[in-house]
């Protein structure tokens, strides 16, 4: 049921879905071995790509820069015309770019995943930027005085942010291995802006809650102790409450500014409390500070790790490169142990293993690389595939990746499944060996060749029965070690959603 649900339900964002997946009636513009398509899906022109990202946004700090500083410093702000002629450039690799792109996934048309997942956001980027060059041609000292400039200068980000997301997609295999830790922290920041809205909204509620008490017990205490008009000096204690706690607005920004340490929580506490008996204002107070540092925020940050890793493990790429990195540390440790037990020679012989494994120090390497160390005669015989007495470097390393690590669900569901074509295939050969020995068991002119080949067959015929009620207790046990194999998953699933 659980699976139909699954294959019934649309696709969360079904607009995006289908404007992804829409194709043209029509064949492809370059074959899949054409010099265009592979100029445009190799190694160094994604290396070009990253370059030119990084030079745009290199030009774009450059240019918010000198510009501020000018005004910063009073000064008229110039033209920066060097600026303008290497957007122009930039813009034009970027939309070509685009376009090489959608020439070459026709007849497939898509402009928001693309090859890298960030073809939506490369395109806003590209129109800012286009954007900005028609304003540096049109009001040319306008930077800052033209509205139309400023409001698009005002998203020049996109391009900063462009290549933060589109740097570690760029390049070679060994390039982005190299930068696989920008690319955890992007993917995992990525994920928290769903939980960041929520946490917001959130701690809006409880400020507003907390607020609204405080403010009313300051606008009560003021409104009996004073008149309804006076109007009360900044240095006074009246007017320092009004300054931090008048109006709910100005608490829940007192209180905003405790729990992210934006001011002294002892400071507002004495403006709180520095005039007259606020006894109920004081314990609200620090009923907010207890629960804010004490429970609110541990849980926001508890939320935001959760979030994280769990945008993680549900990452592809993320997912391949770990597998990778842990597959390729794994061979290198095996190698390693090969080397100690074959001392140069190549090739080991079970003798080499029992000596070996014999150092306390080898047996814990050996159980790194999860194999049993308690079975050395059958884990040997089962790694000598060509049973030449010697296993060589690769035999070794291929039986590590085949044999670490206990029988999962997987290799029993396997034995199961053998098990059952090996049990139908005795009842079927039981079967004809129950006709034959009918026919042959038939009272008629018998030779004693045919009387003894009877009884051949009913020996054949009871073997065969033996074997079959041995082998369906064997399929009984494995049934059991799978039953219990999907109960322990269902345990250890039960217990990571608790944690």
């Amino acid at each position: 049921k659980c699976v139909l649900d699954v294959l019934s339900e649309p696709p969360r964002n079904q607009l995006v879905e289908q404007l992804s997946k829409f194709r043209f009636n029509a064949s492809p513009l370059f074959a899949e071995d054409s010099k265009v398509r592979k100029i445009a899906t190799s190694k160094l022109y994604s290396i070009m790509r990253g370059i030119a990202v990084m030079i745009d946004t290199a030009s774009v700090i450059a240019e918010t820069t000198a510009s501020t500083d000018a005004v910063a410093h009073r000064q008229v702000v110039p033209r920066f015309e060097m600026f303008w002629y290497i957007a122009l450039f930039m813009c034009s690799f970027f939309i070509l770019d685009m376009v090489l792109a959608l020439a070459v996934e026709f007849p497939r048309f898509d402009l928001f995943v693309g090859r890298t997942g960030q073809r939506s956001f490369n395109l806003f980027a590209i129109v800012q930027q286009t954007l900005v060059i028609i304003g540096m041609f049109n009001f040319p000292d306008g930077r800052f005085t033209s509205t139309f400039r400023s409001v698009v200068h005002r998203f020049s980000f996109l391009r900063v942010l462009r290549a933060l997301v589109t740097l570690p997609g760029m390049g070679g295999k060994r390039l982005q291995r190299s930068i696989g830790e920008l690319y955890v922290m992007i993917r995992a920041l990525a994920g928290t802006l769903q939980p960041l809205i929520w946490c917001t909204l959130m701690c809006i509620f409880i400020l507003t809650v907390f607020g609204i008490f405080l403010a009313e017990s300051t606008a009560t205490l003021i409104s009996r102790l004073n008149p309804p008009t006076e109007v009360f000096p900044e240095e006074s204690p009246q007017g320092l409450l009004l300054s931090d706690w008048g109006g709910t607005k100005r608490c829940v920004y007192s209180l905003l500014m405790t729990m992210l340490g934006g001011a002294d929580w002892g400071d507002l506490f004495n403006t709180l409390t520095g005039y007259e008996s606020a006894t109920d204002s004081a314990i609200c107070f620090f009923v907010f500070i207890c629960f804010t540092f004490i429970a609110l925020l541990n849980t926001v940050t508890a939320v935001f790790i959760q979030c994280a890793f769990m945008r993680l493990e549900k990452d592809r790429v993320f997912a391949v490169q770990r597998e990778v990195q842990e597959k390729q540390e794994y061979l290198l440790a095996a190698k390693a142990a090969f080397e100690n037990m074959s001392d140069g020679e190549g090739k080991i012989t079970q003798q080499d293993m029992v000596l070996y494994l014999q150092d306390p120090e080898a047996r814990a390497a050996f159980q790194r690389l999860r194999l049993d160390t308690d079975q050395v005669g059958k884990l040997f015989l089962l790694m000598d595939t060509d049973t030449s007495d010697g296993i060589t470097l690769q035999e070794f390393m291929t039986g590590c990746l085949r044999l670490r690590g206990a029988a999962s669900c997987v290799h029993l569901e396997f034995l199961h499944q053998d098990l059952k074509f090996a049990i139908q295939a005795l009842a079927d050969m039981v079967m004809l060996m129950e006709d034959q020995n009918e026919i042959l068991t038939t009272p008629r002119s018998e030779s004693p060749s045919s009387v003894k080949q009877a009884q051949q067959l009913g020996i054949l015929q009871r073997g065969l029965r033996l074997l079959s009620d041995q082998l369906k207790e064997l399929d009984i046990n494995v049934q059991e070690g799978l039953s219990r194999c999907q109960a322990d998953i269902a345990v250890h699933e039960g217990l990571s959603r608790c944690q």
